[in-house]
């Protein structure tokens, strides 16, 4: 008797079994033949045509929508793989028979790219995590599990795919040690377990737990304690051990371990419960407006710096739109001033010792400075800073604290000149003011000025302060930091001997000893800027020369 097989469809599933009786050869299907609700064929005629039989079943599979396919002998589950792994359709395979699945069918399986799920009887335990882990395949054994384990039976674990894929388990009574084995073998066994329930809780549990999880490096596990009916204290102890003890697997596996109060253990600490949680809404309520205020101000203090250097530009192209070229013989005589391009000319006065090797029409740039400001008086500069600026003046100290050249508000200020001092004739103390800005703009440089690197280059000693009405370079001969007051920001004197006394206290506090000589007719310049919110940052220049324009 040869053998057929019959293929029969129930619902979303393709049955395939091993025909019984005797079949007249005229009744079995062919290529050219195909009867949708009896589909016989023979093992010979598939064997010799496995494509044209899995293309004509593939057919009937998509027209009726077949999600599973079941064999039911598993003797001719070799040969029927060959054709249900081209079957792009069937998400489930079904083996009827109550039979340990071999090794080469396992092997089949593992050729295929569609099935999602197996159901089988039994199936060896490493086939299955092989499947798992190679395929993501979820294989489902009948075979139960007979034991007399509490912990098997309340977790219904009643076979190894049960073991191998449970998420959640619970332990709710006291164990002895069979019981501790067998939730030590589940640990060895099971590859998804998310969460581990305890209402019974002990020491010796709870460790062998943690060791189990450690051994097979599991991680994102959550345990929950159930404080009800448990010695708290024990379970606060405990855990704090453990976390201390394991504290690189609860880091690194991202292991939690979470207490579960009971109604009476919150009821209780009800009012401490509400107190605590109300201090942490309000620690986090305090912790995000600190962060929203801070990122509001750091963001419109980068709007400010950006409009800042903006107006930088376009005062820095004034600068070099009022700059000319001059020639210097070598008997160090006076300028002669040539336009780009032009050959040098002979001069016949002495130059003045201050020059640079090119020049600015200051009263060029100062009238174009003051069609955008007319509060423009001067203009600051000190060699490797990033001070060089001009000086506004307004009829209050405060306006230009908080407003920009363009008169915008703006919380870096500018470089201003005292509202007390005379800019035309300058009183015998000018006094100039500028914010400490962090990025360096306005008087944030102004700090380098304490430092020995910058000390020890005697160009650096040297202010250009020049006004509409003179050029003018300033000796420094005094920097120091001090706790914040006025009696250096004095800018006339009733007498010369008030003056040099002021001069004498002044020099005493600064850092570097300049060997500067102070005359009680001269003019001296004082910067000032803050360096802390009760500390400032002081520099005091001499007149050394000018020049009127």
């Amino acid at each position: 008797m040869k053998t057929n097989l019959v293929f029969r469809i129930i619902k979303d599933t393709l049955i395939i079994s091993e025909i019984k009786k005797n079949v007249d050869e005229d009744k079995l299907n062919n290529t050219n033949i195909i009867d949708v609700k009896d589909l016989k064929f023979s093992i010979d005629y598939i064997i010799q045509n496995k494509e044209l039989v899995s293309n004509f079943l593939n057919v009937v599979i998509i027209k009726k929508n077949i999600k599973n396919v079941q064999i039911n002998n598993i003797q001719y589950a070799k040969i029927l793989m060959d054709i249900i792994n081209e079957w792009d359709h069937i998400e489930k395979l079904i083996f009827k028979e109550d039979i340990k699945i071999p090794l080469d069918i396992v092997l089949k399986i593992l050729d295929n790219n569609y099935i999602r799920e197996v159901e089988c009887y039994e199936m060896v335990n490493y086939l299955i995590e092989r499947l798992d882990v190679n395929k993501n395949l979820k294989v489902k054994t009948r075979h139960e599990i007979k034991s007399e384990s509490l912990f098997i039976k309340e977790n219904f674990l009643n076979s190894f795919s049960d073991i191998y894929y449970k998420k959640s388990i619970i332990i709710s009574s006291d164990f002895n040690k069979n019981e501790l084995d067998d939730i030590r073998n589940f640990m060895g066994i099971n590859n998804r377990l998310k969460k581990i329930k305890i209402y019974r809780f002990s020491n010796e549990l709870i460790t062998s737990l943690i060791e189990e999880i450690e051994k097979y490096n599991k991680c994102g596990i959550i345990i929950e304690i159930y404080e009800e009916n448990n010695d708290y204290n024990m379970i606060i102890k405990t855990i704090n051990y453990l976390k201390k003890h394991y504290r690189k697997l609860f880091e690194d596996n991202n292991i939690q371990i979470k207490i579960k109060y009971s109604k009476e253990y919150k009821k209780n600490n009800f009012i401490k419960e509400i107190n605590l949680k109300l201090l942490s809404a309000i620690i986090l309520f305090i912790i995000a407006l600190v962060l929203s205020v801070t990122l509001i101000k750091y963001y419109k203090e980068y709007l400010d710096e950006a409009s800042i250097n903006s107006q930088l530009d376009n005062i820095t192209k004034i600068l070099d739109d009022n700059q000319k070229y001059i020639s210097i013989d070598n008997n160090e005589s006076d300028i002669d001033i040539v336009e780009p391009g032009n050959i040098e000319v002979e001069t016949t006065t002495k130059r003045p010792s201050y020059m640079e090797s090119y020049y600015t029409d200051y009263q060029q740039v100062f009238d174009s400075l003051k069609k955008i400001n007319s509060d423009t008086v001067a203009w600051i500069k000190i060699e490797n800073t990033k001070i060089n600026y001009p000086v506004v003046q307004d009829g209050t100290n405060s306006y230009y604290l908080e407003h920009a050249y363009d008169k915008k508000h703006n919380t870096m200020g500018w470089i201003f000149m005292d509202k007390r001092n005379n800019p035309e004739n300058l009183d015998q103390n000018t006094i100039i003011y500028g914010h400490n800005v962090k990025s360096g703009l306005m008087f944030g440089t102004l700090k380098y000025l304490l430092n020995d690197s910058w000390y020890k280059v005697p160009s650096n000693q040297i202010i250009t302060f020049n006004t509409p009405y003179k050029n003018m370079k300033w000796q420094i001969f005094s920097v120091y930091r001090r706790e914040e007051s006025t009696e250096y920001l004095k800018n006339e004197f009733n007498s010369k001997e008030e003056f040099m006394e002021f001069i004498n206290s002044i020099k005493q506090r600064s850092r570097y000893d300049f060997g500067i000589e102070i005359k009680d007719t001269d003019k001296i310049l004082t910067l000032s800027t803050c360096y802390t919110n009760t500390t400032r940052t002081v520099v005091h220049a001499v007149l050394i020369e000018d020049e009127n324009e």
